[in-house]
């Protein structure tokens, strides 16, 4: 795993606590917003993460 994908799975984590947290005490469009980017950036974790073990694989 890189850094740039620790990274990528920080910022989502974050993100998403940031936004539930923001939702939850009464500014809900920016709560709604910051759990969006949160996801985005899991998905994007997701993501390196299916390409870093195919490229694993097929290097034999």
């Amino acid at each position: 795993m890189t850094g740039g994908v620790l990274a990528l799975m920080i910022a989502g984590l974050i993100g998403f606590g940031a936004g539930a947290y923001l939702a939850a005490t009464g500014e809900r469009p920016i709560g709604i917003m910051f759990m969006g980017f949160g996801l985005m950036f899991q998905v994007l974790t997701l993501r390196q993460l299916r390409a870093a073990k195919k490229d694993g694989n097929d290097a034999g």
